[in-house]
């Protein structure tokens, strides 16, 4: 029997939850469906001399937004950012070039991601 994470069970962080640039992405969304992590970043801009905000720059082949999803493997990240501990290796992948794409599949992935068996919540 299927079960599904209704929308108020996910979690809504407010920075990004994978790559190690994030911070310096001005696009990012990060969720917390069951045991998931569907993680969002894209418009990268890293920094200049001075802390400027830089020209947008790809994060992948191709690519300047990407969504990934990640298994929560434990409570909470020991660095202290509030996220939960998770397994580096994705197990799903989005790409896209614009904002609304992007946005469209982070909501996409965390759609998927809620359809899970009872017991793997």
């Amino acid at each position: 029997m299927m079960a599904l994470i209704p929308e108020s069970r996910w979690h809504w962080y407010g920075m990004a939850g994978h790559l190690i640039v994030g911070s310096q992405c001005l696009h990012h969304l990060c969720t917390k469906v069951g045991k998931h992590l569907v993680s969002t970043v894209g418009d990268y801009r890293p920094r200049t001399i001075g802390d400027q905000i830089g020209r947008r720059e790809q994060i992948g082949c191709d690519r300047d937004f990407e969504t990934m999803v990640f298994k929560i493997i434990g409570g909470e990240c020991q660095c202290g950012c509030g996220l939960p501990t998770i397994d580096t290796s994705e197990i799903d992948f989005l790409p896209a070039n614009d904002h609304k794409t992007a946005e469209k599949n982070h909501i996409k992935l965390c759609k998927k991601y809620s359809r899970l068996t009872g017991d793997q919540r």
